[in-house]
């Protein structure tokens, strides 16, 4: 063999073997199993917690016989995971005792803002590597915190299931006022949750009328059946319908939102 080729070899040899390190990873938390079931090839999910069996929550298929844990260490130490991703709160009792056992344990931030979810994404990176979805969900949701806030703003209202709305100090205020919205709840004086009426609904007379539900509490056909001016907006493609996973997981989703509610509100704008 030609000395440089030689040399090289023993260098690669060195090197710690990066990818084998997270061969078989684990998840004791239900937003860091979506994250593994969309961003991490299925071969490499050894377990996720049994709330992801349940469709309203699971936004990616399981993989074929994958162990389905209830937050107990003696589960995982089974199954020999080289990496075990844990939240900030979650099944806290079981984390401590898989590191006390030597197993790789990795804590990852919970996120109830648009900076948090930043430092969630980047505390992902850390564990996971160069995991290509997720450095663009990272990449794409910074160049969108980069961006000035629009000047010309709309009006929006998010409506929610029991005619829930959401004011201030919540992430989903934080996506209309990046977008170039002004949340009408907040304006009204709503700190995080509040009711409103479908008739104050229409007596604000929001731009856009923001849904937030599934489909199974929170019927949009019914809404339009209940009063013609809510039929109009629906019609007239003033609405947009935040994904459930903004709900328990925002990670995956967060970026897309910024666009289409930054979207939504040039279409309002440009229709003026």
């Amino acid at each position: 063999m030609h000395f440089a080729s030689r040399i090289l070899l023993l260098v690669l040899l060195a090197l710690p073997p990066v990818t084998l390190a997270q061969e078989r990873i684990a998840s004791l938390n239900l937003c860091l199993d979506q994250v593994l079931l969309n961003w991490v090839a299925p071969e490499k999910i050894a377990s996720v917690t049994w709330l992801s069996a349940n469709e309203h929550y699971r936004s990616a298929p399981l993989p074929e016989d994958i162990h389905l844990n209830r937050g107990r260490a003696e589960e995982l130490l089974r199954l020999e995971p080289d990496l075990i991703l844990v939240g900030q709160f979650g099944a806290q009792r079981a984390a401590r005792r898989l590191r006390d056992l030597g197993l790789n344990v990795v804590s990852i931030p919970d996120a109830y803002s648009l900076e948090q979810l930043l430092e969630q994404l980047g505390a992902m990176e850390d564990a996971l590597g160069q995991l290509q979805p997720l450095q663009q969900q990272k990449r794409r949701l910074e160049k969108r915190l980069a961006l000035p806030v629009p000047q010309e703003k709309a009006s929006a209202l998010i409506l929610s299931a029991n005619n829930i709305t959401y004011g201030s100090g919540l992430l989903e205020h934080q996506l209309l006022e990046h977008a170039g919205f002004a949340n009408l709840a907040a304006e009204r004086g709503v700190q995080q949750l509040g009711r409103v009426s479908l008739e104050e609904v229409i007596a604000l007379q929001p731009d856009l009328l923001v849904f937030y539900g599934g489909e199974k509490d929170f019927a949009i056909a019914h809404l339009a059946a209940r009063h013609p001016v809510l039929k109009n907006y629906i019609d007239s493609g003033r609405t947009y319908t935040l994904p459930a996973e903004l709900g328990f997981c925002p990670a995956l989703v967060v970026a897309d939102v910024l666009q289409q509610l930054t979207d939504k509100r040039k279409t309002i704008v440009n229709a003026e």
